[in-house]
């Protein structure tokens, strides 16, 4: 599925199910990049703009795909 453009907000409500579509900070300034949401569908972003959590970036008749932000775990023996 390929997202161009910022569809809308979490943040204001939607009525259909939403799946999250995982970033980590330093992902939300990629310009061109391909995500698998939680639901296994690819998402090929072509975006020229910065996201944030709770942008809407796809849609289907049932769906839509959200920003989500994760932090990563930090393994044991790691630096930092």
């Amino acid at each position: 599925m390929k997202c161009e453009r910022i569809i809308g907000t979490t943040h204001h409500g939607t009525y259909k199910k939403v799946i999250d579509v995982l970033f980590t900070r330093d992902e939300l300034t990629v310009r061109n990049c391909r995500k698998i949401a939680r639901d296994g569908i690819e998402l090929e972003i072509d975006l020229y703009e910065d996201l944030q959590e709770g942008d809407i970036i796809a849609e289907t008749d049932k769906y839509v795909y959200a920003v989500k932000i994760y932090v990563p775990k930090k393994k044991p023996g790691d630096p930092g």
